[in-house]
């Protein structure tokens, strides 16, 4: 199977530094720990829905006061949501089939494996920009499946929590099989970098715009050992490939449910990447 990433395919990555260019030895990717400003725009979560502004809150997430025990991508909420793109977020995902971080046809001839940073600004161009065209064009179809691995890899200290916290949302609206809307709805509402921006108001109003979410199971699953025990296969395959995981977003292909094939780090070219899913479905 052929390597997308080459040379200049790749665009930005995200590391464990930060995010940009100048901390991987890989244009165009983000790598496992850098230092930088997320400079992508969304509406964030309203301030001041647990009594402050959230900046504080710890790895525990929290489901803030206010928040409707169940979610809807249009129906108006205490906390000012919905959030942005919810709508257009579960008409795009409407009938495909999610088991758990698996979007599309169980036996999808082709499995895209996605690590990502959930508060990378990479990962949000990346999904911003090509997870609509995949989706329509080979998931819906049953042509591919996509695996999501939310991979924490940007707080820098002990007081950051905002790549934790996403992380463990994301797995825990897997849970409730809706991993992928909670995860795109978030990118379109991404905020700053290392700010503190992923706290309980925010991850509650995301919660909140998700069709059928229930939102206390959401905080319940999130702090729960089952969520820990995800956190730590995904962890475990990152420290096992080292030279392949060196930031985010990095990719795989697999025939069906075979070994997955390293694709590369970064923001592929659509059409390359696009041209190594027919190949992998031949």
């Amino acid at each position: 199977m052929r390597k997308v990433f080459a040379g200049a395919l790749l665009v930005v990555v995200c590391a464990a530094a930060g995010c940009g260019g100048g901390h991987s030895s890989s244009p165009g990717t983000r790598a496992a720990g850098s230092s930088g400003t997320n400079g992508t725009t969304g509406t964030h979560g309203p301030t001041g829905a647990n009594g402050y502004d959230g900046s504080r809150d710890a790895a525990k997430v929290v489901i803030a006061s206010k928040t409707p025990m169940v979610g809807s991508s249009t129906k108006a909420n205490a906390l000012g949501g919905p959030m942005s793109g919810a709508g257009d977020i579960a008409t795009l995902l409407k009938g495909i089939p999610q088991n758990g971080l698996v979007l599309g046809n169980p036996n999808a001839p082709v499995t895209l494996i996605e690590y990502i940073d959930l508060q990378c600004p990479i990962c949000q161009e990346f999904e911003s920009t090509q997870f609509a065209p995949l989706v329509e064009k080979y998931v819906r179809p049953g042509k591919l499946k996509i695996k999501l691995q939310p991979w924490s890899i940007l707080d820098r200290t002990p007081d950051e929590h905002d790549s934790d916290r996403g992380q463990k949302a994301t797995i825990a609206a897997a849970a409730q099989n809706k991993a992928f809307n909670f995860a795109q709805v978030l990118y379109d509402n991404q905020g700053v970098e290392a700010t503190g921006w992923m706290n309980d108001a925010e991850i509650s109003n995301i919660a909140a715009s998700v069709d059928g979410l229930n939102t206390r199971k959401l905080a319940k699953d999130a702090n729960s050992a089952a969520t820990r025990r995800v956190i730590a296969s995904i962890t475990n395959w990152a420290n096992s490939h080292p030279s392949q995981m060196t930031g985010t977003p990095t990719l795989y292909l697999a025939k069906g449910n075979g070994a997955p094939q390293y694709l590369g780090t970064g923001i592929p070219d659509l059409t390359q990447l696009e041209a190594a899913i027919n190949d992998a479905s031949k």
